[in-house]
C-alpha cells in the first residue's frame, strides 16, 4: 500500500469535509469516512504512518487520524 497516495487521499477527504462540516465537527467526520469507506489494510497502513510522524497530512487529516489511532478498536474492526 502507497502511503504517498494514502495521504494525498486522506488530504483530499480532509478538504473535502472543511466545506462541508463545521470545523469543531469536521476531525470526527473524516474519522467516520475513514473508518467506512477505507478497507481496514489502508487504515492500518495510515496508522501506522501517523504513529510515525504523519508526515504529509494536512492538520484536519492528521487530527482525523489521530482521532483513528485513540479509537479502542483494532484498526481492521471497522
Amino acid at each position: 500500500m502507497n502511503v504517498d497516495h494514502l495521504v494525498k487521499m486522506a488530504n483530499e477527504i480532509a478538504s473535502f469535509f472543511v466545506s462541508e462540516s463545521p470545523p469543531e465537527r469536521a476531525p470526527q467526520d473524516v474519522a467516520t469516512h475513514l473508518r467506512r469507506y477505507w478497507e481496514p489494510r489502508m487504515r492500518r497502513t495510515m496508522l501506522e504512518h501517523y504513529r510515525r510522524g504523519g508526515a504529509g497530512l494536512s492538520d484536519l487529516a492528521r487530527s482525523a487520524v489521530a482521532l483513528l489511532a485513540a479509537d479502542p478498536k483494532p484498526p481492521g474492526a471497522g
